[in-house]
């Protein structure tokens, strides 16, 4: 199932498809959706959820794209509104994962 947002819900989309009891699913996988004009932030969530984050213009590579939605949740868990830290019951992942 694929959902698109604007930057200003992409908090509540996390905490819906990303989120267990307070914490982030550290399977969750943060990417880019290559769209005219350069790549958009995104991310697969629970149950293969695919949420797409729309930004006022498409960045110009997967990196930035990935780098701007990290540093939106970030600043999100810092003000204390999403916990980044891992479910206590997920199993540890590896380190190449692409995880929040």
């Amino acid at each position: 199932m694929n959902h698109v947002t604007s930057l200003r819900y992409v908090i509540q989309h996390w905490i819906l498809f990303a989120m267990r009891d307070g914490y982030s699913l550290h399977n969750t996988v943060i990417d880019a959706e290559q769209v005219p004009g350069g790549y958009l932030p995104a991310f697969t969530g629970a149950y293969g959820t695919r949420v797409v984050v729309e930004v006022s213009q498409p960045l110009p590579t997967p990196y930035y794209a990935r780098i701007a939605l990290r540093n939106v949740l970030w600043a999100a868990h810092v003000d204390g509104r999403i916990s980044l830290q891992r479910h206590p019951l997920e199993t540890a992942a590896p380190a190449q994962e692409q995880a929040a």
